[in-house]
């Protein structure tokens, strides 16, 4: 984690310009907040209730996204990690206090969440309750905004326990693979995790190395097969923040309460979550085979900053709305046709027969000017979405530029795995005014671009009401 500078948002709190977040002001202060007996804090976990509006933006795709999923087959489990600052505020400096907001808005956003219809897996209560809070296996690092091995192992037992008294998810859980998994502790080393020790100004106090007792997961038994070599799917998908990742032992500790195994992802700070789902959706992954169980794990801390959070790094901002409808696209288990069609166009890459296979596109070599032209028989609405199975072997990148008259031009990009694979592609393209009429896509430089099964298709139509 790279050196930090903080900027002030307009309610008070502060952001860090660490990790793609931009910064508003020089000269505020550092990143880390030295507490008592050697205990350091993220500034960035302060917030106050001015915060409540942006969370409550978050809130609220959230429960829209659960929704689609859960009409496509999806249970959703939403796990917030709780601030550190309350978990151990009786080591936070005197003149840092943990106020009203930051003790009840956990509860706050649980509530709301689970009023909405989203299963909501409660952290907070057992990292504040657990007699194990106050040992040397301290749940949270003292120098380190991650949980500890202690920590992610309560947090795996508490989403088992909440798995367990949900219906819903138990089911979801029972109709997946059980495996046999036993856990045990490692030998007891020096930690290397110390991403505060980082934020602090020159001639800080020195820390010494933190010890921590890893865990250490083994599979009891082999994976089971068929009789022609198959195994079942992976049902259970993790898609989570640095919490989530594999160092911190949290994925091996929820193989070991849930039983399962699972397909893991964590997504870093300069991404963000919204960023982390969408890319998770998109993916070969879960388009050709979508889970039964989706275990979102989101920092609390995070909740404040929708997609168009303004203090993101430029390159992942999103129009809250537009995430939406682009999450939820890549989530639809199958085409809705819309009332809109599609047809190539006779021009660019199409304009040679021998492009051409039937209503298909299969061209050689493309270079960054060439281009396929997909025309609408009428205006694309919002709700509608574009779906093929395209192929653009060698090329990172796809641009999309819609248009139509009276309606300004929008580019989109797509990022594409870049093999020589047909993998879906399922984008809305919105517009600020009427609808468009055609969009040309840009493979860019490749060794070959296809597209396949060419059609409209269209979202939920409550998914914005």
């Amino acid at each position: 984690m790279k050196k930090c500078k903080i900027s002030k948002w307009f309610s008070g709190a502060v952001f860090v310009n660490c990790l793609g977040i931009s910064i508003a002001q020089a000269a505020e202060p550092p990143a880390a907040i030295i507490g008592k007996d050697d205990w350091l804090y993220y500034r960035i976990e302060l917030s106050d209730a001015v915060d409540a509006a942006s969370t409550d933006l978050s809130l609220d795709l959230i429960q829209r996204f659960n929704r689609v999923l859960s009409a496509n087959g999806i249970s959703m489990a939403v796990v917030m990690v709780p601030l550190k600052m309350r978990i151990y505020s009786e080591h936070l400096p005197d003149n840092v206090k943990v106020n009203d907001y930051m003790k009840s808005n956990y509860e706050r956003m649980s509530k709301a969440l689970q009023a909405a219809g989203v299963s909501v897996i409660d952290i907070n209560t057992p990292f504040m309750t657990s007699a194990k809070r106050d040992t040397p296996n301290p749940f949270f690092y003292r120098l380190d905004t991650h949980w500890a091995p202690s920590g992610a192992l309560l947090a795996a037992e508490a989403i088992k326990a909440g798995v367990d008294t949900n219906p819903v998810l138990k089911k979801a859980l029972e109709a997946t693979r059980e495996e046999k998994y036993e856990l045990s502790n490692a030998r007891r080393v020096h930690s290397k995790a110390r991403d505060l020790v980082d934020q602090l100004p020159p001639n800080s106090p020195t820390f010494a190395l933190e010890q921590v007792t890893p865990m250490k997961l083994t599979k009891t038994e082999a994976t089971k097969e068929d009789l022609l070599g198959n195994r079942a799917s992976i049902g259970v998908t993790l898609v989570g923040s640095s919490y989530s990742n594999a160092w911190t032992g949290f994925p091996d500790a929820l193989r070991y309460t849930l039983q399962r195994d699972l397909l893991g992802i964590s997504v870093g700070a300069d991404q963000g979550s919204w960023i982390g789902m969408e890319s998770y959706l998109s993916d070969d992954s879960f388009q050709t085979q979508m889970p039964k169980l989706l275990i979102w794990e989101m920092p609390e801390r995070d909740m404040r900053a929708p997609p168009d959070f303004k203090f993101r790094d430029a390159r992942y901002i999103i129009n809250n709305t537009e995430w939406l409808l682009r999450a939820s696209a890549w989530a639809q288990a199958s085409c809705k046709p819309s009332a809109v069609t599609a047809k190539l166009a006779p021009v660019g890459l199409a304009a040679s027969a021998a492009n051409m296979k039937g209503a298909d596109l299969a061209a050689g070599p493309t270079n960054d000017s060439d281009f396929a032209e997909i025309g609408f028989d009428k205006p694309i609405e919002k709700l509608d979405y574009l779906f093929a199975r395209a192929t653009a072997a060698g090329s990172k990148t796809m641009v999309l530029e819609a248009s139509g008259p009276g309606v300004a031009a929008r580019r989109f990009t797509l990022n594409v795995p870049g093999d020589d694979s047909a993998h879906a592609l399922k984008t809305p393209l919105p517009s600020n005014a009427n609808g468009f009429t055609k969009v040309r896509i840009y493979p860019g430089k490749s060794n070959g671009f296809a597209l396949q099964g060419l059609q409209v298709c269209r979202q939920p139509e409550d998914i914005l009401r």
